[in-house]
């Protein structure tokens, strides 16, 4: 009982650690998004995008994480970022 206990803090507190990046990257996707609006750029560059695809499958694969789990966790930061850049 003390051991599942024990787990789910540890994986409460990599939550709290998860959403802390998340809210991060948040910040650092209204920064580019000022940058592209000053400089003349699209929101989104489908070749950046997948460059940051191709990159975080290769961290995920290296985890052990599949690769439907990237999909939709990157489609998810990616919806967030492009409505914070614009």
């Amino acid at each position: 009982e003390r051991q599942i206990e024990a787990l789910q803090k540890e994986r409460d507190l990599l939550d709290e650690q998860l959403w802390e990046i998340i809210g991060k990257r948040k910040d650092v996707a209204r920064q580019i998004g000022q940058w592209k609006k000053l400089h003349g750029l699209p929101i989104v560059q489908a070749a950046r995008w997948q460059e940051v695809k191709d990159r975080c499958h290769r961290l995920a694969e290296a985890q052990g994480v599949s690769s439907d789990c990237v999909e939709e966790v990157m489609q998810a930061l990616h919806r967030e970022s492009v409505r914070v850049e614009s």
